[in-house]
């Protein structure tokens, strides 16, 4: 073989050096925010057991993540990403102390989710005193259970242990943003550093210490068709129950600014996936396990995106049922069908096949400019 061939990398290594790259271009950090949570909302949510209680999701403002490749995430435009010095310790727990003061006219939940746009565990955006400063407030604060999100490479037993234990009773829940169980979507297509290896040891790791997983699944990631999206969500999910893993929320992608998928969308190379899709990706797996779909950001209120969105006689009746489906797992809450649902070809997920597709479709992005 002559020598010069052994420097040409692989199509699917160029491809993810060329979407990594594009990636981490497109991040901005904007003007400074203000040290106050920038989102704040009450709902219900079933407990593993199958109950229903409400829930307090709050999203502290924080430095952002430290490690913010993936190609449809949003939230360095929304956080103080880049910025130095605008977040402090102290400000981080100032901002859980005044989550925990309960008001007389707040709803009542027994759940808080505390998010840091982020992973939760990694040191350089919370460090480890803070960490269990916030374990140890939490712990008196009169609820049953704690959610943040982490990345896997975060979740390693010597820090763990000593955050469930600062939790005392309360019970522990870590987000996982697997997005999908296939390694070229997972690692190339969304661009996540997570691998199978980081993920199933995080796995053992909190099984080991009574923390119960919660894994996040992209429907429809960029350069993903709707067909392949909805075969990808289906063997993720047979991936996961295989791990005994029961706690799963499906996540449509939306399309926001400073983005891959952003740039894609305006390029007319990637649409958000059809509602009907989500449906149709539900359906499939409902009998193995009561899904949740993540909803909030459906109707657009939480930030500026291209949303997953049907024809308007439709759409809101689509999420309604979305949402009641997600609080009792009951697929007779699924909606019923609609003339502009579009016809959906389920297709295998064919590597060469994508990868091909992917790499034409930054090809139109590079010779735009962009």
């Amino acid at each position: 073989m002559p020598e010069h061939v052994l420097d040409v990398p692989a199509p699917v290594d160029n491809l993810r050096r060329r979407i990594g790259d594009l990636s981490l271009r497109l991040r901005t950090s904007g003007e400074p925010k203000p040290a106050e949570p920038r989102f704040t909302d009450y709902d219900k949510i079933r407990l593993p057991g199958g109950e229903l209680v409400g829930r307090k999701k709050v999203i502290v403002m924080s430095g952002g993540c430290s490690v913010p490749t993936c190609t449809m995430c949003p939230f360095t435009n929304l956080n103080n990403y880049g910025i130095s010095g605008a977040v402090s310790t102290e400000s981080l727990l100032e901002q859980v102390r005044q989550t925990l003061q309960r008001t007389p006219d707040e709803p009542p939940y027994r759940v808080l989710s505390l998010y840091n746009d982020g992973s939760f565990f990694a040191p350089r955006e919370i460090p480890r005193d803070v960490q269990l400063e916030i374990a140890r407030l939490v712990a008196t604060a009169g609820v049953e259970r704690l959610v943040v999100e982490s990345l896997p490479q975060f979740v390693i037993t010597p820090v763990l242990a000593p955050f469930v234990e600062a939790l005392g009773g309360v019970r522990l829940e870590i987000g996982i943003g697997l997005q999908s169980a296939n390694t070229l979507v997972r690692e190339t297509l969304v661009n996540t550093r997570i691998s199978q290896k980081s993920f199933e040891r995080a796995l053992a790791v909190m099984s080991g210490l009574g923390v119960d997983p919660k894994i996040y699944l992209m429907i429809k990631p960029p350069f993903l068709t709707e067909g392949e999206a909805v075969s990808d969500v289906v063997e993720s999910v047979d991936y996961l129950t295989g791990l005994g893993v029961r706690g799963m929320t499906l996540c449509p992608t939306r399309v926001s600014r400073n983005t891959v998928a952003w740039e894609l969308w305006r390029a007319g190379q990637y649409t958000p996936p059809n509602l009907w899709t989500v449906v149709e990706a539900v359906r499939r797996v409902h009998e193995r396990l009561a899904v949740r779909v993540a909803c909030v950001n459906l109707r657009g209120t939480d930030f500026e995106s291209v949303f997953p969105d049907a024809c308007p006689s439709c759409a809101d009746a689509v999420v309604d049922a979305l949402m009641k489906f997600g609080e009792t797992g009951e697929a007779a809450d699924l909606p019923a069908d609609c003339s502009c649902r579009p016809p959906l070809d389920v297709a295998a997920l064919d590597h060469e096949a994508i990868t091909a597709r992917a790499a034409r479709q930054m090809d139109v992005l590079e010779r735009s400019g962009v």
